[in-house]
C-alpha cells in the first residue's frame, strides 16, 4: 500500500503531465492556424546576365504587363502566389535582333477557393442564420393589445357614516369653520403603498369618511386595509379629529391615515 504522501505526489505528477499535454496541444493548434493564414509566396530566381554585357546599351523596352488569371479551385488550404519571370523579360542584349518583350504572369489564387476541409474548419460568422419563429406563433397587433392595457381601477372601500360624539369639535383655527361638501385628501405614500381618503362635511361636521386608495398589491396589505379602515373611519367621525388611536397590527397604515385626514380637513377649512 502506498503512503498518503506518495499518493499525493503521484496525483500531482499526473496533474502536471496532463497540464503539459494540454499546453502542447494548444500551442500546436495555434501554430497550425498561424501557418494556415499566412500566404506562401514562391518567386522564381531571375538569372543575372554576364558581366561583359551588363553595361551594354539596352535595346527594346521592358515588358512587365501583369494580368490576373481566372480563379480556379486550388488544392492547398492556403492561398499561394506564384511569380514566374523570364530572363528575357528585361532587354539586355547587345547583338542580334531587337529583344522581344516578354510578360511576367502573376497568378493569385483566391482565398475563396480553399479546400472544403479548410472551409469547414473555420466557418464564417456572416453565413450563420438564426432560426426564426414560425409566423403562426407571432402575436398580431390586436392580440397583443390587451397585454399592455393598464390595470383596472381600484374600487374604494365602503363609505362609513355616523354622528359625532356630543361636544366633539373639529380642531381648526378660531374664526374658521368646515364648509359642507366632499374633500379628497393628498395621497400619502408609505412603506406598503399609497393611501387617499375622502371626507364628507354636513353642517360643519365630518359625517362620512371613505378610503378611496389603499395598498392592495399583496394579500396581507389588502387584509390590513380592509380591517383597519372601518375602525379609523368611525373614530374620525366620533372624535372629529385626525389624531385617532393606532389600530393594532396596522401601525404604519394608521399613521398614514392620520396625515391623510389632516390634509382633507385643511382643504375643507374656510
Amino acid at each position: 500500500m502506498l503512503s498518503p504522501g506518495k499518493k499525493r505526489q503521484r496525483f500531482v505528477g499526473k496533474l502536471l503531465l496532463s497540464s503539459a499535454l494540454v499546453a502542447v496541444s494548444l500551442v500546436y493548434g495555434w501554430w497550425q492556424r498561424h501557418n494556415a493564414t499566412r500566404p506562401n509566396i514562391a518567386i522564381a530566381p531571375v538569372p543575372v546576365p554576364p558581366a561583359a554585357n551588363r553595361f551594354a546599351p539596352a535595346r527594346g523596352h521592358v515588358g512587365t504587363t501583369a494580368r490576373a488569371e481566372p480563379t480556379a479551385p486550388a488544392t492547398s488550404a492556403t492561398p499561394d502566389v506564384g511569380v514566374a519571370a523570364s530572363p528575357h523579360g528585361i532587354s539586355g542584349q547587345t547583338t542580334g535582333a531587337p529583344a522581344t518583350p516578354r510578360t511576367a504572369t502573376i497568378a493569385v489564387a483566391s482565398p475563396q477557393t480553399k479546400a472544403p476541409a479548410a472551409a469547414s474548419a473555420a466557418p464564417s460568422e456572416q453565413n450563420v442564420s438564426l432560426p426564426t419563429p414560425p409566423a403562426a406563433d407571432s402575436l398580431t397587433a390586436l392580440a397583443s393589445l390587451p397585454m399592455y392595457q393598464p390595470p383596472p381601477l381600484q374600487s374604494p372601500l365602503p363609505l362609513v357614516t355616523g354622528m359625532p360624539s356630543p361636544g366633539a369639535a373639529v380642531p381648526i383655527p378660531p374664526g374658521t369653520h368646515l364648509q359642507d361638501g366632499d374633500y379628497l385628501s393628498d395621497t400619502q405614500q408609505y412603506e406598503w403603498g399609497d393611501l387617499t381618503v375622502k371626507i364628507s362635511v354636513h353642517g360643519g361636521k365630518i359625517t362620512g369618511v371613505q378610503v378611496v386608495q389603499y395598498p392592495d398589491h399583496r394579500s396581507e396589505s389588502l387584509e390590513l386595509s380592509q380591517m383597519a379602515s372601518p375602525i379609523l373611519d368611525s373614530e374620525v367621525i366620533r372624535t372629529q379629529q385626525s389624531r385617532v388611536d393606532v389600530v393594532s397590527s396596522a401601525t404604519d397604515t394608521s399613521y398614514a391615515y392620520r396625515d391623510a385626514i389632516a390634509s382633507a380637513i385643511i382643504k375643507a377649512t374656510r
